[in-house]
């Protein structure tokens, strides 16, 4: 049956380019219930999710015989039905449906149709549309993961020479800022890994920080004792601004909300900086290197973790108040820390003794009270979704990304990333 124009409009197909020479050799019937692997049902057909499509593919049929594929796509809790216009000859091997709504969980399977008559499918596979960008530090690649909104696949792989120290984003621009101590470079790439600007060669890097508001990125190089700040125009590699006198800077943190810029050192100090010219604000001695700093910028002030060993303290810093008690003490080897605007609260993952998976993931209120926990996991990095109480957290024990409620409860989990330390989570 010819598909009408609002079908071929919402029905992309992808073609099967038939390579010459292709193996005729005998081979299992995936489609014997009988067998081991497939029981019967078509193997190879995906759902991936995007924004406001999801692409359909699959694996074409060896056997003799084929005629076609039909696409069935329902709702959670509906009946299988086909999809209007996902009628496909045997060389195609594809389809995007087009007719989505973004946030919305979709079914979908394969029909394999033969000329005597029968009739196969494939297992179902689920898709949720979204414009949510997932990008993941993988220490198994290594190099940068791009996961689909619904984070069940993997749609693009960056590799790098190294595994990187850190990144950030540029919400703006959609820029990403990777630094790779190692070879002594900041990267700046789009979110599909394509360069955004020139390698920035800077030895001993660490922390990178981006204000999304001015375009501008943030390094620190506790070796020379300085943090330079960089950009706009991501094709110069001369840095804007520098500023010294903070010691081994080791982190940095930019506002956007709150431009103001904090640098931690390995001596223990904070100081808050105008980001204009790089001249103290305020400054903090809290005693012990520094680790993590994580901006409440609604109100201008700062959570910071700070490191005796494997065993870390948590303070709040205040703009106008000196004074330096810490909140939380003895915490097990902290990773990362992450404000969520949306309730100011504050997520803190413990990673504990590594590969024991005995760590945990805490929301922590004002005042440094708990206010939920899952604990036997092993967490390292920690994104907050923009406008969502939701927040993102890879499990090093899982090999994973979970996704996490404000009651600290599993929503949804990736497959396996090799094994992820960082991520980023972006709405455009």
């Amino acid at each position: 049956m010819k598909a009408s124009g609002a079908d071929l409009l919402r029905i992309v197909a992808i073609l099967l380019l038939a390579a010459a020479g292709c193996s005729t050799r005998e081979r299992l019937n995936p489609l014997d219930p009988a067998n081991g692997e497939t029981h019967g049902e078509i193997p190879g057909f995906t759902a991936i999710a995007a924004n406001g499509l999801v692409e359909l593919r699959w694996t074409p049929l060896t056997q003799s015989g084929v005629v076609g594929y039909a696409v069935q796509r329902w709702k959670p809790g509906e009946t299988p039905r086909p999809l209007a216009g996902a009628v496909f000859p045997p060389r195609i091997v594809g389809s995007i449906d087009l007719d989505v709504l973004n946030d919305t969980t979709y079914l979908y399977r394969l029909v394999a149709r033969f000329d005597y008559g029968d009739s196969a499918v494939s297992p179902p596979d689920s898709a949720t549309p979204g414009n949510r960008v997932i990008e993941v530090l993988s220490a198994g690649l290594p190099g940068v993961i791009k996961l689909s909104p619904d984070v069940r696949d993997a749609v693009a792989t960056v590799p790098s020479v190294n595994a990187f120290e850190d990144f950030e984003i540029d919400r703006g621009r959609g820029v990403l800022w990777l630094s790779d101590p190692v070879s002594g470079l900041v990267l700046r790439q789009g979110l599909n890994g394509e360069i955004a600007g020139v390698a920035l060669r800077i030895d001993g890097v660490t922390d990178v920080s981006v204000s999304s508001l001015r375009g501008v990125g943030w390094v620190a190089t506790p070796g020379a004792q300085l943090v330079a700040a960089y950009g706009p125009d991501l094709d110069d590699p001369n840095p804007r601004l520098v500023v010294g006198g903070v010691g081994h800077a080791r982190v940095v943190e930019a506002g956007t909300l709150d431009p103001t810029v904090w640098v931690g050192s390995e001596e223990g100090i904070i100081v808050r900086v105008n980001p204009s010219d790089g001249a103290p604000l305020e400054t903090w001695q809290l005693g012990s290197p520094i680790r993590a700093i994580a901006l409440d910028q609604s109100v201008k002030s700062a959570w910071v973790v700070t490191s005796r060993g494997a065993i870390n303290d948590l303070y709040y810093l205040v703009p106008g108040d000196t004074s330096v008690v810490a909140l939380r003490t003895r915490l097990d080897n902290v990773a990362d820390v992450e404000v969520e605007p949306k309730t100011r609260t504050l997520w803190l993952s413990e990673r504990g003794q590594p590969r024991q998976g005995a760590g945990r993931i805490s929301r922590i209120g004002p005042g440094g009270v708990t206010l939920a926990t899952l604990d036997a996991i092993e967490p390292y990095g920690i994104a907050v979704e923009p406008g969502s109480d939701h927040v993102w957290v890879t499990s090093l024990a899982r090999s994973r990304l979970l996704e996490l409620d404000a009651t600290a409860s599993i929503v949804r989990e990736s497959p396996s990333v090799g094994v992820p330390y960082g991520v980023l989570v972006h709405v455009p």
